[in-house]
């Protein structure tokens, strides 16, 4: 359960980071812009390319950290206060409510879509 407490939190919760411009993302996109820059710093060592690689890797692992401890609270609770029968439900509301809260926009990915808010569908394409 907390696996998929974390891989939910990780696709949907807007987390802040900080790089050129600021916003609010899921991990997600954190991890993806880490994948993207890191291989860079190796075929292009300059200071930018490296402090940017840097930069994604410290704040993709720290985001995932902290959503790893907070998937372990909340399967924790729902252990607790649940019985067996009802963690899946638990689970599924979890869920529905992470996947409703990205639907809407609460995120500002100015990397990606642009200086307003938007929703996941924005975050991960390009343009408007």
């Amino acid at each position: 359960m907390t696996w998929i407490l974390w891989a939910l939190l990780v696709c949907t919760l807007p987390l802040p980071y900080f790089m050129i411009e600021t916003g609010r993302v899921p991990a997600a996109q954190l991890f993806l812009f880490t994948a993207l820059t890191v291989p860079l710093s190796v075929t292009d060592p300059g200071f930018t390319t490296r402090f940017v690689a840097a930069l994604f890797t410290v704040q993709a692992l720290l985001a995932g950290a902290l959503l790893y401890l907070l998937a372990r609270w909340i399967a924790a609770r729902i252990d607790g206060w649940m019985p067996r029968r009802g963690r899946a439900p638990a689970v599924a509301a979890v869920a529905a409510l992470l996947v409703a809260l990205a639907l809407s926009d609460v995120y500002r990915a100015p990397l990606s879509h642009g200086p307003g808010l938007t929703n996941i569908f924005g975050v991960f394409a390009h343009g408007r």
